[in-house]
């Protein structure tokens, strides 16, 4: 989830840090749980349970299991925007008459809202259900810069980031990556073709807007990013960290540019100050990794 040119006129990262409140470190098959999962309205279960369609071969035990109003606990727009290339943070985190977790952008061009998860995960599988909004006037395209994915804003790039849904805008297509390097010299690699290390395969349908489950497989070497079961992408590569990553959902709103306007139309674009986006979110489990 980092500014490419093709979102802006250059890259832009800030990286204040997050907060810890609770850690939770998978690694081979074992679970070692750190702090009190119950602060963040989750729960840890060290048995057996239910794996999910697209990590079945890869999961073990339930971790973390938060249902859409647990996840309006989690740290929220004030926290995250500012450490990005949204500074302005002005989105709400509810939750609807289904419960489910719901993030709002008000529209407003360069706004953001999102959520932060207080756990590090590592060695794990990810599941979440998410309703991803429609740009008016374009049903095949996901409104705003909306994400799903896992980093550490404190040692980025080092400790690694994978993007498994990333709406672009100027480009009109969901893109997975993976970024890492050093401060100095951050790499990237990417399924969008704009990755200056190179591209990851796409192995199946784009990402649309609307209800989807996004699995990701990740632990040191690997990762996969899954869409309703379906494999979207996978890479074996020694820079894949393993380490303990936040989980973040996020959407902001297209930064008024030129690439933006020409693709999406309008001055600012229309998914900025005319068209507010709301996703939804109805759950979100971790299992660890077998």
């Amino acid at each position: 989830m980092v500014a490419r040119s093709k979102h802006s006129a250059e890259s832009v990262r800030r990286k204040p840090p997050l907060p810890r409140q609770a850690k939770i470190a998978m690694g081979a098959g074992v679970v070692v749980v750190v702090g009190a999962a119950v602060l963040i309205g989750v729960h840890a279960v060290g048995g057996p349970a239910a794996v999910p369609m697209a990590g079945a071969n890869h999961a073990g035990s339930l971790v973390l299991n938060a249902s859409g109003s647990d996840l309006t606990s989690w740290n929220q727009t004030s926290t995250f925007c500012p450490a990005n290339s949204f500074p302005l943070a002005d989105g709400t985190v509810s939750t609807n008459s289904d419960g489910d977790a719901t993030l709002s952008t008000t529209g407003k061009p360069n706004r953001c809202v999102g959520i932060v998860s207080p756990g590090t995960y590592s060695s794990g599988v990810i599941e979440a259900d998410i309703d991803f909004p429609a740009l008016p006037g374009k049903p095949g395209t996901i409104a705003n810069w909306t994400a799903l994915w896992m980093t550490n804003q404190d040692a980025w790039p080092v400790d690694g980031e994978i993007d498994a849904v990333e709406a672009e805008p100027a480009t009109g297509v969901n893109a997975v990556g993976y970024h890492w390097g050093t401060p100095g010299s951050p790499k990237t690699v990417s399924t969008d073709g704009f990755a200056p290390e190179g591209n990851l395969p796409k192995d199946g349908p784009n990402l649309t807007p609307g209800w989807h489950t996004v699995d990701v497989v990740y632990t040191k070497g690997y990762f996969a990013v899954y869409y309703d079961g379906e494999q979207y992408t996978s890479a074996s590569n020694s820079v894949i960290t393993g380490a303990a990553l936040n989980i973040i959902v996020s959407s902001g709103v297209t930064a008024n540019t030129s690439a933006a306007r020409a693709k999406l139309g309008g001055s600012p674009p229309k998914n900025s100050d005319s068209s507010p986006a709301t996703l939804a979110i109805k759950d979100l489990k971790v299992w660890s990794y077998k």
